[in-house]
């Protein structure tokens, strides 16, 4: 989904940023074109896994009473759980439905379109929304007190935010500049190469660079640059800027790559070398999963013609 990865939000802001113009990548086109990634990717993981990299050691005995006690210790599910619960569900639902969803010759319409000022309703607006709910809603241990309130402000990591605004002020000053129409100049001999050889590249580049740098700060800097050759090569910009923002998670080499890996290296129960064998491997499939998939099935999800260069990109790099 569009909130499963910092690069996924992105790559939204910045197909903002970069062509205001574009139509708005939604909820719901997001997943037709990730849940194909997602299952191939997980599938070829595990044959990899269990039957390649460790065939020898796939079989273990798992304590089933461990896991039960581990469980029982949760107890059941308190009113405020089910409560995060039912927003959660019924926030992912407004932002899957908010627009409309077309599928060949199918066309679903979004809630949005109910009110007169839709263009008004984003899934920022969802979200702001559907958390300010739990501002209001009473907890069930005193009616004084509510499931959210003012100290959940003292915890968000400010930090964070900051790193991704001064990424989008960077994208603004390459574009306000004029550094992306520069950029794109000087890609303009690249224009014969094929859109396919394109979009392999950089799935390999991305993913390989990622092991060694952070998957935001990766696609923070490569974006702009990616939406000016997509320029310069006269092809739609999402067949590129998406790639780029799918391969920068697919990091599953090295222990410093992301925190996931780092937790499973801590464990010392696996060492580096069998981190880089499995993951190599896994790398090499991904790459050429996420390939496939954005070439044939962006076109269809998207709705645009693969040899047409879209209208609203040919205004980038305009303040």
């Amino acid at each position: 989904t569009i909130i499963g990865t910092p690069p996924n939000l992105i790559f939204i802001q910045m197909m903002e940023l970069l062509f205001p113009a574009a139509p708005t990548v939604t909820f719901a086109e997001w997943i037709l074109l990730g849940l194909p990634i997602a299952i191939l990717i997980l599938i070829s993981a595990w044959v990899i896994v269990c039957k390649i990299a460790f065939k020898q050691a796939t079989h273990f005995d798992m304590n089933k009473d461990l896991i039960h006690d581990e469980y029982q210790k949760l107890g059941k599910m308190s009113f405020e759980e089910k409560t995060v619960l039912a927003v959660f569900a019924t926030t992912a639902l407004l932002w899957v439905t908010r627009s409309d969803i077309q599928i060949g010759d199918l066309h679903l319409y979004g809630w949005a379109n109910l009110f007169p000022k839709s263009d008004f309703i984003t899934d920022g607006s969802v979200a702001v929304m559907m958390a300010t709910v739990l501002f209001f809603i009473p907890s069930h241990d005193s009616k004084d007190e509510r499931i959210l309130d003012h100290a959940v402000f003292s915890q968000i990591p400010w930090d964070i935010i900051l790193f991704f605004g001064g990424g989008f002020a960077l994208a603004k000053g390459i574009v306000d500049s004029g550094l992306s129409a520069y950029i794109a100049s000087s890609f303009q001999s690249m224009a014969q190469i094929s859109g396919f050889s394109m979009i392999i590249s950089i799935a390999s580049l991305v993913t390989f660079m990622t092991e060694l740098t952070s998957n935001v700060a990766t696609t923070q800097m490569l974006l702009p640059i990616l939406a000016a050759l997509a320029k310069a090569m006269q092809i739609n910009p999402i067949l590129l800027m998406i790639t780029a923002t799918i391969s920068a998670s697919m990091a599953f080499m090295m222990p410093v790559a992301t925190a996931p890996n780092a937790i499973i290296f801590g464990s010392k129960q696996i060492h580096v070398i069998d981190m880089v064998k499995a993951g190599f491997l896994i790398n090499l499939t991904g790459i050429v999963i996420i390939s496939l998939i954005v070439y044939f099935l962006a076109a269809i999800v998207f709705d645009f013609p693969l040899d047409q260069f879209p209208d609203w990109a040919t205004g980038m790099g305009a303040p």
